[in-house]
């Protein structure tokens, strides 16, 4: 395998068969696979409900709601691709992304984001009034900004012996039990790695986000009810090693 496209999540059912019908209709070479974590869904994914080529689909079993880190740092040493492109399930890949990660000789890539939503049947769209009805601020349009979102720290490729040798996630920020930190802590030691070594990452093509979180009108992360809503609940949980 070339490419190793990695998608942890909790729950989200919707959104994965949505994610999937997308992928499907991209009609993308032999040598990429996808590589679905689930960590810990009720009830689990099952890889017999998705109808995708090269799709292989793991539970962390992890009684842990979302231990997001370590879903990927998972995903990843299941890797059979040369180079890992690690995504969230709210955030909608352009095949003009993957292609570039696919063809990619660096170290690491970013991709800017903009918003849209992906339909029931896998259709991309960036209209308006859907962008609404999904509960995107409407008024950032007036704005310079317009539908540009952001870059973010955890959608990104990278050559997999990088990943390796920066250690991946730091296992123990992600067994606080909530979502919080993990990407930063990674990107802060590829920072120090860039530096060292003198490399930069590169600015790849356009991807897409659903208008969630402090994007969306009301700070929903669940809109639609195709996600889930444990991004920053602090639940007690045991710390297993």
């Amino acid at each position: 395998m070339k490419l190793s496209i990695i998608i942890a999540f909790y729950n989200s059912h919707r959104a994965v068969a949505r994610q999937v019908k997308y992928f499907k209709m991209m009609n993308l070479p032999d040598d990429i696979e996808f590589i679905f974590v689930d960590d810990g869904s009720s009830p689990p994914h099952k890889q017999a409900h998705y109808d995708l080529k090269n799709l292989r689909l793991y539970a962390t079993r992890d009684k842990r709601p979302w231990t997001q880190g370590l879903a990927r740092n998972m995903g990843a040493k299941l890797a059979q691709g040369e180079y890992l492109l690690m995504t969230d399930i709210d955030h909608i890949l352009s095949k003009e992304a993957i292609m570039t990660a696919y063809n990619f000789t660096g170290d690491k890539m970013v991709f800017p984001r903009y918003f849209g939503v992906l339909l029931e049947d896998g259709t991309l769209t960036q209209d308006l009034s859907v962008l609404k009805e999904y509960g995107m601020q409407m008024e950032r349009l007036e704005t310079k900004r317009g539908l540009y979102a952001s870059f973010h720290g955890n959608t990104w490729a990278m050559k997999k012996g990088v990943f390796e040798l920066l250690g991946g996630y730091d296992e123990e920020v992600c067994r606080r039990g909530y979502h919080t930190g993990d990407d930063t802590i990674f990107n802060r030691v590829w920072d120090a790695y860039a530096i060292k070594k003198g490399v930069k990452q590169i600015v790849g093509p356009n991807i897409y986000i659903f208008p969630v979180s402090k994007h969306h009108i009301e700070g929903n992360n669940n809109p639609m009810g195709l996600f889930h809503s444990l991004s920053h609940e602090k639940i007690p949980q045991p710390r297993k090693k």
